[in-house]
């Protein structure tokens, strides 16, 4: 008998890694509230699409409601955050908050339009996702910002919104992001 699980348990493995089974993961619901920040009530929270992220994926989406309400239900793989993004009327894409697990499968999240920003020691802003500040710049909002232009010994051009220590969004419009991450590449 003890033969027959040495040679059974193996084969089952090797089974499962052929066929590529999967362990099962539970969903997470999420119950989730947007809610304007009393710091800026500027933004509009009705009818805003909600999604998240994880590994430059969207895992699940949603539409708030009258309230600033959503749902959303999707199966964790094996990303190391589920970032939460806005966007709607008015609202450009912004990450919300950045999260590298739950406490349940079912969590009551409530986020802040735009998310409260926190500032290190030496009161430089800290990247919701990456929780760094060296490359995390203000936003600049207004037509005619200038670019930099960079050239390469090999003849390439880039440019760069990046000019000083702020970042100029190349619209005349004002947004709710203040901040925007060079890293990661996501506005705040």
């Amino acid at each position: 008998m003890p033969k027959l699980l040495l040679i059974t348990i193996p084969l089952i493995l090797l089974l499962a890694s052929v066929f590529n089974v999967r362990t099962t993961t539970l969903p997470v619901h999420i119950t989730g509230h947007i809610r304007n920040n009393p710091k800026d009530t500027s933004a509009y929270i009705i009818s805003l699409n909600i999604f998240v992220k994880g590994n430059d994926k969207v895992l699940a989406r949603a539409i708030t409601d009258a309230h600033g309400d959503f749902n959303l239900t999707f199966v964790p793989r094996h990303e190391k955050s589920f970032d939460f993004f806005c966007a709607g009327i008015g609202i450009d894409t912004i990450l919300l908050a950045s999260v590298t697990s739950f406490e349940s499968d079912t969590p009551d999240l409530t986020l802040l339009i735009p998310a409260d920003i926190h500032e290190d020691s030496l009161q430089q802003v800290i990247c919701l996702k990456c929780h760094k500040a060296d490359k995390v710049y203000k936003i600049a909002y207004g037509n005619g910002l200038p670019l930099v232009r960079t050239i390469s010994p090999s003849g390439k051009v880039t440019y760069s919104n990046i000019v000083g220590n702020q970042y100029n969004a190349e619209t005349c419009i004002g947004g709710i992001a203040r901040y925007y991450c060079d890293r990661d590449k996501l506005k705040f």
